[in-house]
C-alpha cells in the first residue's frame, strides 16, 4: 500500500491512510537524518509490540516534506481494545513517554474511547506548521495507519 503523494504544500491528502513499515521506509526515508528517525521508530515498536499490539498511526513533521524533522509522532489506537489493554497502553505511556522520546525521539500519545481523539487531532495541521506554511491551523493533512 503506497503512501500518497504529498500534495503542494509538502502535506499527506487528507484521512487516514494505510501504509506497511516497508512503505515508510521506503517512501519518507530519503536522507540519513530520516533514515536514523525511521530506525528509531522500529526500536520504538519492537518494545511496544512486547507489550501491546493495537493499531498505530504515524504523524507529525516525518510524515510531511520537511527536510530534517525533530522526531515523529506516535498515536496507539485502543479505541476498539479490550478494557484490560486500555489500562495496559494508558499505563505504558504515562510510565514510558518521557524515556521514549529521549531514547527514540517519538512522541507517544494513545486515543481512548471517549477521551481526547488524538487521530482526529493529528489530522489538522495546528499553529506552528499552519504558520510556516501560510495556511490555517484548522488545515486538515493525512496520516498514516502502518499495519
Amino acid at each position: 500500500m503506497p503512501i500518497p503523494d504529498f500534495d503542494k504544500y509538502g502535506l499527506l491528502p487528507a484521512g487516514v491512510h494505510d501504509c506497511m513499515l516497508a512503505d515508510v521506509q521506503s517512501q519518507l526515508c530519503w536522507n540519513s537524518h530520516r533514515v536514523t528517525l525511521c530506525q528509531l521508530f522500529q526500536a520504538f515498536l519492537v518494545e511496544l509490540r512486547q507489550h501491546i499490539n493495537q493499531p498505530i498511526l504515524l504523524d507529525g513533521s516525518f510524515v510531511t516534506d520537511k527536510e530534517f524533522p525533530d522526531d515523529t509522532d506516535v498515536v496507539l489506537d485502543l479505541v476498539n481494545a479490550p478494557e484490560a489493554v486500555m489500562w495496559m497502553g494508558l499505563g505504558f505511556m504515562v510510565s514510558h513517554q518521557s524515556r521514549i522520546l529521549s531514547q527514540y525521539r517519538v512522541h507517544f500519545w494513545v486515543t481512548l474511547p471517549g477521551l481526547k481523539d488524538f487521530i482526529q487531532y493529528f489530522q489538522y495541521l495546528g499553529v506552528k506548521s499552519a504558520t510556516s506554511k501560510g495556511l490555517n491551523s484548522k488545515h486538515r493533512k493525512g496520516i498514516l495507519r502502518v499495519i
